[in-house]
């Protein structure tokens, strides 16, 4: 019991945690255009205003925080990450992490948000209340149960039209 406490204890060190004082936009909040000229990704977007400013304070709020931890992950990462709500609307919380990602790199916190091994999103609904809660920590390597990976390869199977 002792061990397992102290194994906690030491993962809490390695454990950075970000806070953003709102929720930031979702991805799906730019306009595609529809021309022949392409950037590196083959996609151009435009980005309104409101949205560019949102994204630039979340960027400007991660940078402030990470000053003094001085903080660079050139690794895996596991990243916990809360979004507290004032209501019940409606938020698509796969596209508001990939602009958080994309935050993370633009404040020099990620190398690259492939790293991103592991992601756990939770909503908490606090009325009146609003923010992110980031916690990013070394990802730890598991190995894949052979009995999964076996059922995966039998379904795989199944569906080219092998027999179970």
């Amino acid at each position: 019991m002792k061990k397992s406490f102290q194994n906690e204890k030491k993962n809490r060190k390695n454990e950075s945690i970000f806070f953003l004082s709102f929720i930031p936009p979702s991805k799906a909040n730019r306009v595609k255009i529809n021309t022949k000229i392409f950037s590196k990704s083959g996609k151009r977007y435009i980005v309104p205003k409101d949205v560019s400013l949102k994204i630039n304070k979340a960027i400007w709020e991660l940078q402030k925080q990470n000053e003094k931890k001085n903080l660079f992950y050139k690794e895996a990462v596991s990243v916990e990450i809360f979004f507290i709500l004032p209501n019940k609307r409606r938020r698509d919380l796969d596209n508001i992490m990939k602009t958080l990602g994309d935050c993370l790199v633009y404040a020099g916190i990620l190398e690259d948000d492939n790293l991103i091994f592991k992601q756990t999103l939770e909503k908490f609904i606090i009325k009146g209340r609003e923010g992110v809660v980031i916690k990013i920590k070394n990802y730890q390597e598991r190995k894949l149960d052979k009995k999964l990976l076996e059922k995966l390869e039998k379904y795989k199977g199944f569906i080219d039209g092998d027999k179970l």
